[in-house]
């Protein structure tokens, strides 16, 4: 929930300083509310998903225009082309101002997956065998049977369907076989007691199978789809041209960063052992990042 109210907040924050003749009075306004040594463009690198969600919003306003004089055809050829441009698409994803993915994560879309699978030859049947006492028709015990399908099994006659005259099947892999008769004084009766189905384990097989890349998955693809002009060939080139608005990130920090622990700078030589952040929203002390990434306080 942090990360999303993060990037909305984010957006929000960009929106207010949309209107460029609030920005110099805003500013003033606001100026009291940043720490001493607060930079702009300072904040602005050590957050740099924030200026790929100033980019986005930049590039969307430009295509909402630009959509309503081309053609479904064109508009349509046009996103074909950028996703074509694999080295275009490649920069654009790992630019951190940008699609803010790592090179490691591009490698991975185009290695093969490895998935492994099992199956098994044999099933036994496990039966429930009561023996009974001769001519008295009293269980007096119970007997557990497993053997391996398929069994066949020989019913005393259409009057007695519950009941067995033999029981046949294999009792291991090897197919040494095994039969259960009348004269073993064993019965077997129907319904649960015939018994269910169990996977001989000895018969599996695990096989990893390795699946080609299906290259750039979809959401990835819509979501660097964000940074597509509807009438550029050469997107990167443009992006890199959209014009930033500071104020944005600096309002941001103010109405969002620094309630929940940005840090705005980073830590000096002789910071780089303050105590890390524990500090839940809403925050009371200022932060900066050392230089292994970690959010530490400012005393």
């Amino acid at each position: 929930m942090k990360l999303l109210n993060k990037y909305l907040i984010s957006v929000a924050a960009i929106s207010m300083v949309a209107c460029s003749s609030m920005d110099v009075e805003y500013s003033e306004a606001v100026e009291e509310n940043f720490p001493d040594d607060f930079d702009h463009a300072v904040y602005m690198q050590l957050h740099p998903e924030l200026v790929s969600l100033q980019v986005r919003d930049y590039v969307n306003t430009y295509n909402a225009e630009a959509k309503t004089k081309l053609t479904t055809e064109q508009i349509s050829a046009d996103v074909d082309s950028f996703h074509a441009n694999l080295d275009q698409i490649h920069q654009i994803y790992a630019d951190p101002n940008l699609g803010g993915f790592s090179e490691a994560q591009w490698e991975a879309i185009w290695l093969p997956v490895e998935s492994e699978k099992t199956t098994c030859g044999n099933k036994f049947t496990v039966l429930n065998l009561q023996q009974i006492v001769a001519g008295e028709g009293d269980a007096v015990d119970t007997v557990k049977i497993k053997l391996l399908d398929p069994i066949t099994i020989t019913p005393e006659g259409a009057t007695s369907p519950d009941s067995i005259v033999s029981v046949k099947g294999a009792v291991d892999s090897a197919g040494t076989l095994k039969e259960y008769t009348m004269g073993d004084s064993i019965w077997v009766m129907s319904g649960k007691n015939m018994g269910t189905s169990v996977v001989d384990s000895a018969t599996c097989v695990t096989k990893v199978d390795t699946i080609p890349s299906t290259g750039i998955p979809t959401v990835t693809k819509n979501y660097l789809e964000k940074f597509n002009f509807v009438d550029t060939k050469d997107d990167l080139t443009r992006l890199k041209k959209i014009p930033l608005d500071t104020m944005a990130f600096s309002i941001q920090y103010i109405l969002f960063g620094r309630d929940n622990g940005w840090a705005y700078r980073k830590c000096k030589e002789d910071e780089a052992s303050n105590p890390a952040i524990t500090e839940t929203y809403p925050v009371t002390k200022l932060y900066c990042v050392d230089e292994a990434g970690v959010v530490r306080e400012i005393k």
